[in-house]
């Protein structure tokens, strides 16, 4: 721009000098010939002033859209990032989802077990109750019997092999004291139930 005003001034004086050196004659023509040089001069450098005002603009512009850019960048690395951030921590989530899972399933299938102990416990109870009630007192009622019957208390705390007692005869008491190993099984049936008395 500033090269076109010097070159315009230039012309000027150039024009100057040509209508001093021309005949009057001349002059009126080159006055109307310096008129549209002027004019046109004037519409360039118009044209350079409005061409330069849109190159300004047009920089301004483009540097404005360079700022928008280089900011639309930031965003989108600042968006990729907390999209990583997310998808890092949906990962840990679903990782403790299906621990969490995992481990409730222990859980029931624990209290699963419980469930099937503490029934099994139940039956066995009453099961026990049951024997207790029917085996235990029968059992006391025939040691009972039979001790009545034979009148013989026995030494429960002896050898196995060893059998052990006092019978309690109509006039004395006599200890028992007999090797199984030694003897038959008949020979002390026998032995035993010769103690008893046969009067009632």
């Amino acid at each position: 721009m500033e090269q076109l005003l010097e070159d315009y001034a230039l012309v000027e004086e150039a024009n100057k000098e040509i209508t001093m050196m021309l005949p009057k004659a001349s002059i009126s023509l080159v006055k109307r010939g310096t008129s549209v040089l002027n004019l046109l001069l004037e519409w360039i450098v118009n044209t350079a002033k409005h061409l330069n005002d849109i190159d300004k603009a047009f920089k301004e512009r483009e540097k404005q859209l360079a700022e928008k850019l280089v900011r639309a960048a930031e965003e989108k690395d600042r968006s990729l990032a907390e999209c990583h951030s997310i998808e890092q921590e949906l990962e840990k989530a679903t990782r403790e989802r299906d621990d969490a899972r995992f481990e409730l399933q222990c859980l029931l299938k624990e209290l699963e077990d419980i469930k099937e102990m503490e029934e099994e416990a139940g039956r066995l109870q009453q099961a026990v109750d049951e024997d207790t009630t029917t085996t235990i007192p029968s059992a006391v009622y025939i040691a009972q019997l039979y001790h009545k019957v034979t009148k013989i208390r026995w030494d429960f705390d002896s050898d196995p092999s060893v059998i052990k007692g006092i019978h309690y005869g109509p006039d004395v008491a006599q200890p028992i004291n007999i090797d199984s190993t030694q003897h038959s099984k008949s020979f002390i049936c026998d032995h035993l139930w010769s103690l008893v008395s046969t009067e009632w």
